[in-house]
């Protein structure tokens, strides 16, 4: 492959996106689509990009091949959200272009001037193509996340990146690599890594897209792990973007209850439970300023609606309508976070240890309620999924 065949072809216009679809583990219907490049040549034969794409990067091309292609992928996202305006687009990028001077003023410019809801365009990268502990990718994607767009780490425990380096990027998902995901099934320790990396992704408030799906047994394992999310040939290829607006309109969908999202609300509410009674306890016992507010600053979020638990009962609430006792939960939650927030104020006014201790005990009893009643809840489904399934 010879570098000028590859520069006519942009110049020609022969490269094109194929979209492949992104699918929500608590709908079963496609939330979006990765957009992926092909060079499709005069005679028709579709080339795919491993075999042009290390030699656009290598010879630094690739930054034109951006250039040229991210217009077109904020038009396939303009054209897709004509027939539903929530869906999103994510657009590959290369360190490279991180690298290009003009790249991030191009990205604004094309995404400001084209986009209604900007959040909907998703910048991918490559975990093994970055150095997130460097200052300056760091620099860059914060002044991407600034814009409003939104940021996938791909590939994500294929390459180098440690824990620690998420915290300090403004990711909305990691993308988890494809053979991390298709080895999942198939051993106790994979299975286990796996269920790690979701749960680890899920206390950073991170979406999880689950890579490489190729059938339904791997399907309902990532929906029962607890993935937000999924993409791989078992829901589609990739394909251009008129048979994926046919796709859309069909509105297919592969539902299957997300129990194991359900269990990281569990995880999420017992979480909340002890760093609520714990913090509680260090602010009253310690009246020093400092300590006081780190421990402030520890706690999760005790407005109701935006927990973790909170945002799962939000997310879930349409496959539960009718059901008393998830109508029930609701208000259980409501009123435990009601005792948080009490707590917290009787520590702080550090006066009245019995009333901490009563109420402590209140909080104790009012969790003990929400999971006997998410655990039947859970009991109910697992029946009626298993019980009825071909």
């Amino acid at each position: 492959m010879k570098l000028s065949k590859i520069a006519r072809a942009l110049v020609s216009s022969e490269f094109t996106f194929f979209y492949q679809p992104i699918i929500s583990l608590f709908t079963g219907h496609i939330c979006g689509a990765e957009s992926l490049l092909r060079w499709i040549q005069p005679d028709g034969k579709v080339i795919l990009p491993g075999d042009f794409i290390p030699l656009a990067e290598e010879t630094g091309f690739i930054t034109e091949i951006t250039h040229e292609m991210l217009p077109r992928a904020v038009e396939g996202l303009d054209t897709i959200n004509e027939i539903d305006d929530s869906l999103f687009v994510s657009f590959n990028v290369s360190a490279k272009d991180f690298a290009d001077k003009t790249f991030i003023s191009h990205l604004h410019k094309t995404t400001a001037e084209r986009i209604k809801k900007v959040s909907n365009f998703c910048i991918e990268i490559t975990e093994t193509s970055f150095l997130p502990s460097d200052p300056a990718t760091q620099k860059i994607l914060h002044k991407i996340t600034d814009q409003g767009l939104s940021i996938i780490l791909n590939d994500f425990s294929a390459g180098y990146t440690s824990f620690a380096t998420l915290t300090q990027l403004p990711l909305k998902a990691i993308k988890v690599a494809m053979n991390v995901t298709q080895q999942a099934p198939h051993g106790r320790k994979d299975f286990r890594l796996f269920r790690h990396l979701v749960s680890m992704a899920h206390q950073l408030n991170l979406s999880i897209i689950a890579e490489g799906v190729e059938d339904r047994e791997t399907h309902t394992l990532m929906a029962a792990v607890g993935c937000t999310h999924s993409q791989g040939y078992y829901y589609a290829r990739p394909m251009p973007l008129p048979n994926f607006l046919e796709l859309l309109e069909k509105k297919p969908a592969w539902l299957d209850y997300p129990f194991g999202l359900e269990y990281l609300a569990q995880f999420d509410h017992i979480d909340f439970r002890r760093d609520v009674i714990r913090a509680s306890l260090m602010i009253f016992k310690n009246r020093d300023k400092g300590i006081q507010e780190r421990a402030l600053a520890r706690l999760p979020d005790l407005d109701h609606s935006t927990c973790g638990f909170g945002n799962w009962y939000d997310q879930i609430e349409p496959l539960n309508r009718g059901d008393e006792s998830f109508k029930q939960l609701g208000t259980e939650h409501k009123e435990f976070h009601e005792i948080a927030r009490s707590l917290i104020e009787i520590a702080k006014a550090g006066d009245n240890f019995e009333d901490l201790e009563k109420n402590i005990f209140r909080f104790s009893n009012k969790s003990k309620i929400i999971l006997d009643l998410i655990q039947e809840m859970e009991i109910r489904k697992l029946q009626e999924y298993f019980l009825s399934s071909e």
